[in-house]
């Protein structure tokens, strides 16, 4: 006997947990020893770091460590064949050099006892650039774009005007939808528990295999060695399959 979904009301099994505030996101497992990290975001697009000026960070209360580029433990960076796959050159190695490729970029990660012993010195960190021109025309970049192995997803491309010319039905309308905006009720959070050469992850994330995959990749360590925990996502859009920021608090 089949059950036909389509145009009867289904319940979201975890709604109500989520409209009611009981469901759990990643920040807030409660964890042994838990420090807070708040990023330092570059300001520019394209470029690299001059000088960092983290004194100021450092004196403040409550601030246990911050970590740069000239500080940060060198990560493995092993290949992860996952998808969607980072095209060869283009995968993101946080504080691992001095390359600013966005603005946003996290450059620099303040360890505080508290959320807000970490965010309020992260202001106080000083950086300048050497500011290069960024390209933000498809026409411009394509000429350095890097090549590398094809993906394992098979593609395949046909002739779409064809297609459509050949068409035995065609529409021709015009539609208008309202504006949309991608608001999740959580937000992006990771919580890294080393126990030697084993890591435990909440994070927030609808791919959890995958996640434990990179993170086994970047930290060179057998993906056996990694778990990860979401039992609920507030809101995921895709932009949670592998977020970079995710790397930072765990080296």
């Amino acid at each position: 006997m089949t059950t036909a979904f389509i145009g009867q009301p289904v319940s979201r099994i975890d709604g109500r947990r989520k409209v009611t505030g009981s469901a759990t996101y990643a920040a807030e497992f409660d964890v042994p020893g838990l420090a807070h990290a708040a990023a330092v975001r570059s300001t520019i697009e394209s470029g690299r770091i001059a000088s960092i000026d983290v004194a100021a960070a450092e004196r403040a209360p409550g601030v246990i460590a911050v970590v740069t580029h000239s500080n940060a433990p060198r990560l493995a960076y092993n290949p992860h064949k996952g998808g969607p796959d980072p095209v060869t050159g283009e995968r993101l190695h946080i504080l691992q050099d001095d390359r600013v490729v966005h603005q946003g970029q996290p450059i620099a990660l303040v360890i505080a006892e508290t959320l807000e012993q970490a965010v309020h010195p992260a202001k106080l960190v000083q950086v300048s650039y050497r500011h290069e021109k960024g390209t933000t025309d498809i026409a411009g970049v394509e000429p350095a774009l890097p090549t590398g192995e094809p993906s394992d997803w098979e593609t395949r491309r046909g002739n779409p005007g064809e297609a459509l010319e050949d068409a035995e039905v065609k529409v021709e309308q015009t539609y208008v939808i309202p504006r949309e905006n991608h608001n999740p009720i959580e937000m992006h959070a990771t919580i890294a528990s080393w126990d030697g050469d084993s890591l435990t992850l909440w994070d927030k994330t609808q791919w959890v295999h995958n996640v434990g995959d990179e993170m086994a990749a970047v930290f060179g360590i057998p993906a056996e060695n990694v778990r990860v925990f979401s039992p609920f996502v507030g809101g995921h859009f895709v932009a949670d399959v592998v977020h970079p920021l995710r790397l930072v608090p765990q080296g």
